[in-house]
C-alpha cells in the first residue's frame, strides 16, 4: 500500500515499449500510475484482466482499442479499458498519462520489490 506519492520522486521503471512507468498511490483494489513516452512511440497491442481509466495530462495520443474506432485524444481527453480487450497508443508527442487500474497491477509491483 502507498497512500500518498508526488510522481517526481517515484522511481521510473523503463517498460519495454519505451514508457518510463512511476507508480503512484495504490491500495485495496485499486492503483493509479503515470506513464511518460517520447514522441513516436508505439506501446504493444495488449490486454490484462484489469479494468483500466486512462487520462492525457499532456501530449497528443492516438488510443486504438479492439473493437472501436481509433480516438486521437490531447490534454484532458480519457478513455476507458474493460478487462482482457487489446489496446496500444500511438504517440505524436511527448506525453504524460495517469492510468487507473483495478485490481492493482500486482505485476508492476514486482519491479518495485
Amino acid at each position: 500500500m502507498k497512500l500518498i506519492a508526488q510522481a517526481e520522486n517515484e522511481p521510473a521503471i523503463a517498460t519495454p515499449d519505451g514508457a518510463q512507468r512511476r507508480i503512484l498511490s495504490y491500495g485495496g483494489r485499486l492503483m493509479l500510475v503515470q506513464f511518460t513516452f517520447d514522441a513516436g512511440v508505439t506501446s504493444w497491442h495488449h490486454s490484462h484482466s484489469h479494468e483500466q481509466l486512462g487520462y492525457v495530462v499532456s501530449g497528443e495520443i492516438d488510443f486504438v482499442m479492439d473493437g472501436q474506432e481509433t480516438a486521437r485524444l490531447t490534454a484532458g481527453g480519457s478513455y476507458y479499458v474493460p478487462p482482457n480487450v487489446p489496446h496500444h497508443i500511438v504517440t505524436y508527442t511527448p506525453t504524460v498519462l495517469i492510468d487507473a487500474f483495478t485490481p492493482v497491477r500486482e505485476d508492476f509491483l514486482e519491479g518495485e520489490r
